[in-house]
């Protein structure tokens, strides 16, 4: 995506745990407004915030939900309950640009979450719903409805569903040059970056 002028990191999210897998799937965008006390929003005591649950409506299996919670570091619409029942519909991760609560219960169960960090605060008294399947941008990236979402353990890329194809195909040139010279490298004998 650098060879092409694509930003398509989003910057600042890390993995929750340092041995989570590597995951790719389509792109869920989910963006929640700041707003507290909204009694749209509000539910008392256990389970999820309202807003939440019109997300674990709609995730479905392959999707990867990527969810704009402003970068809060103060409140946290993604915990346990959500990971598990993700998990159970076959969502192959969370991206969240904000934080994440319930880390040990997550983690417990593998389930895959990039966040900012982590917050045991629950969301649902300062957020309420903004959209769903619908563009979002965090940082420099926009990430659309069905693009294509890569993370691993260096973080999380966007690739744009239209330009998917092209991007794999230099992706694999990129690798089989990063392979010639790994090998050069391995056996002393790299004579020039520019030959290959």
């Amino acid at each position: 995506m650098d060879e092409l002028g694509l930003y398509g990191v989003l910057s600042g999210i890390q993995p929750l745990r340092h041995e989570q897998p590597r995951i790719s799937g389509k792109a869920l965008p989910v963006r929640f407004q700041r707003k507290s006390g909204d009694p749209d929003a509000w539910r008392f005591g256990g389970g999820v915030g309202k807003p939440l649950e019109q997300v674990l409506k709609t995730m479905a299996n392959g999707h990867v939900v990527v969810m704009d919670l402003d970068g809060a570091s103060d409140a946290s619409a993604w915990g346990g309950l959500a990971a598990q029942l993700a998990q159970r519909k076959g969502v192959r991760g969370t991206v969240l640009w904000g934080t994440c609560r319930d880390a040990e219960e997550i983690r417990g169960c593998g389930y895959p979450v990039w966040s900012t960090g982590v917050c045991p605060r629950r969301s649902r008294n300062e957020f309420t719903f903004g959209s769903i399947n619908e563009p979002i941008t965090i940082g420099r990236c926009t990430i659309g409805p069905g693009d294509l979402i890569v993370a691993d353990g260096s973080g999380v890329v966007c690739i744009p569903k239209d330009r998917a194809a092209e991007i794999l195909k230099l992706a694999q040139k990129i690798s089989h040059q990063e392979a010639v010279l790994e090998a050069q490298v391995l056996d002393d004998r790299v004579s020039s970056w520019d030959e290959l």
